[in-house]
C-alpha cells in the first residue's frame, strides 16, 4: 500500500505565514510545541510533514484558545517526509518509511513524554488528536488507560480501521474529508462499546484531505471556516470525553 489516493490528490502543503503563540521546548528527546494551560491535556500528532509546516502550530493554538493544555510533538525529529518525494512513487517506499519512522513502537515513548510534560504543567486528563497518519497514532494511544478520548481529522489508517477500533479503550472522533475512507468499520465496532454514544463521526466531503493540517489553505474563507468547525467538533468531543 502506498500513500492514500486522497493524500496524494490533496497536493503539496500550503505555505503559511502564521506566527506561533506558544513555545518550543523538549519532552524527553522530542521537540515539542507547547500552548495553553489547565487540566485538560492534549497531545497533538501532526501529519507526515511534521513540524516542517506551520499549520500544526496554528491548530495547537486554536485548541489552547478552546481551553486545552497542548503539547504537539515533532514525530520525525526534524526529518519528515520530504517534498522532493511527494507525491510518493513506488521506488520511494513510503510504506517502508512510515513503518520504520512512524510506528506506534517508535512513537509511544514520544507520546508518553508529551503526557509527562503536560502533567508537569498541571494537566490531569488527556486526549490525543492526530492528522492523516497521525490519527493512526492517536488511535493506538487510545489503547492505553491514560487517554479519555482520541481521534482526529482526515484519518489515514492504512486499512487497519477495524483492528485499531477493536483495541481502543476510549471514545473516538473521526472527521474524514473528500476521498477518505468510510468510518463505518470503526463505528460498527465502537457502537458495541459502553462509550459508543460518546464517539463522533462527521464527514467533510467538501474539503480536501489535510484541510485542518498542512494542506489547508486557511486564506480561503470556506477552508478556514471548515477547519474552525472541525476543531470545534474535536474540542467539544474531548471536553465531553474528559468530563
Amino acid at each position: 500500500m502506498a500513500c492514500s489516493e486522497a493524500c496524494t490528490a490533496a497536493g503539496a502543503p500550503v505555505v503559511s505565514s502564521y506566527e506561533p503563540k506558544g513555545t518550543f521546548t523538549k519532552a524527553g528527546s522530542t521537540d515539542v510545541y507547547r500552548s495553553g494551560a489547565g487540566a485538560l491535556g492534549l497531545v497533538i500528532v501532526p501529519d507526515i510533514f511534521g513540524f516542517g509546516h506551520k499549520q500544526v502550530f496554528q491548530v495547537a493554538d486554536r485548541f489552547a484558545e478552546a481551553g486545552f493544555n497542548v503539547c504537539a510533538i515533532d514525530p520525525f525529529h526534524g526529518k519528515p517526509w520530504t517534498m522532493d518525494k511527494f507525491p510518493p512513487k513506488p521506488e520511494h517506499d513510503f510504506m517502508g518509511w512510515i513503518g520504520r519512522e512512524g510506528s506506534w513502537q517508535k512513537l509511544q515513548p514520544q507520546v508518553a513524554a508529551a503526557v509527562a510534560k503536560l502533567k508537569e504543567a498541571g494537566a490531569t486528563k488527556f486526549g490525543c488528536i492526530g492528522f492523516c497518519w497521525g490519527v493512526s497514532i492517536a488511535m493506538q494511544a487510545g489503547q492505553e488507560a491514560t487517554f479519555s478520548g482520541v481521534g482526529g481529522a482526515h484519518p489515514a489508517l492504512f486499512g487497519k480501521d477495524a483492528a485499531f477500533a477493536e483495541k481502543v479503550q476510549c471514545p473516538v472522533v473521526l472527521l474524514p474529508a473528500q476521498g477518505d475512507a468510510d468510518t463505518a468499520p470503526v463505528k460498527a465496532v465502537l457502537d458495541r462499546r459502553p462509550y459508543g454514544s460518546k464517539c463522533v463521526y462527521q464527514r467533510f466531503d467538501d474539503q480536501t484531505h489535510g484541510f485542518v493540517a498542512a494542506r489547508g489553505d486557511w486564506s480561503k474563507p470556506e477552508v478556514a471556516a471548515a477547519a474552525g468547525k472541525a476543531i470545534g467538533i474535536m474540542a467539544d468531543f474531548l471536553k465531553h470525553a474528559m468530563a
